[in-house]
């Protein structure tokens, strides 16, 4: 589910106009109730704005007929439309950066446990460009997220709490933002990691199975664990294969 909260300016009284929360959005187009849309690929996922307003997102893989887009509610008509559009494009941007290795299958690559960590040279939220050199020798943990993601939000203060335990570990949050992005929401969740930010190429690592992707990579550069989704117990996993990977030698 994903949780847009971009701001946007208020009308002033002369410019208000009446606007309505529509039920459903397909194509690009609002609805007040579900649309009778045309055969064809569908793919559902809900939205909500910054006032907890909650639509249906339907795609299809097929044009709307005339018919059906005349029955459309003008965006102008419709409450924080441009947010609900917005937070559309940022869900088809991220579906395209993580599923760009996907094959016909359904498989696709990302780190693999007892597998050397791969290549990367990705540049921080303060211009400092880390690479596998960089890591060596240390315990690492990366978390990749997007702004969409609402569990990625809400671990935010609590993997700060890992860094504090466990100084000697080097934390990063990786997300394919840009870095002014990417100030605003850690400082605002209390996100002390170090944020490498428009790694888009890491992004791909997320495939099919969804953010975040929390990886632990052991002082030989060895991937220890490696875990899609959050919750209480999939935390306390992760944390304690940290543990375990700063006492061995």
């Amino acid at each position: 589910m994903l949780l847009f909260s971009a701001a946007l300016p208020v009308a002033s009284q002369e410019e208000r106009i009446d606007t309505v929360i529509p039920k459903f959005l397909s194509n690009g187009y609002f609805f007040r109730e579900m649309p009778n849309l045309p055969d064809g690929e569908k793919a559902i996922m809900r939205l909500k704005d910054k006032e907890g307003n909650s639509i249906v997102v339907i795609n299809v893989d097929a044009p709307l007929p005339k018919s059906l887009i005349r029955q459309a509610i003008p965006r102008e008509q419709v409450h924080n439309a441009t947010q609900f559009l917005d937070g559309l494009n940022m869900m088809h941007e991220v579906g395209e950066l993580t599923r760009v290795n996907v094959k016909a299958d359904g498989t696709f690559y990302s780190p693999r446990v007892g597998e050397p960590f791969p290549q990367f040279s990705e540049k921080d939220i303060d211009g400092r460009t880390w690479t596998n050199d960089s890591i060596l020798g240390h315990v690492m943990v990366l978390n990749l997220w997007f702004s969409g993601c609402g569990p990625c939000r809400a671990e935010m203060p609590i993997l700060s709490e890992w860094k504090e335990q466990l100084p000697d570990v080097l934390f990063f949050s990786a997300t394919y933002h840009d870095a002014e992005t990417v100030r605003r929401i850690t400082d605002k969740h209390h996100f002390t990691w170090t944020h490498l930010v428009g790694a888009k190429d890491m992004m791909a690592w997320i495939g099919t199975e969804g953010f975040p992707l929390t990886i632990v990579v052991d002082k030989q550069g060895i991937v220890r664990y490696a875990v899609h989704g959050t919750d209480e117990a999939k935390r306390a996993e992760v944390f304690s294969i940290i543990k375990e990977c700063v006492n061995t030698k």
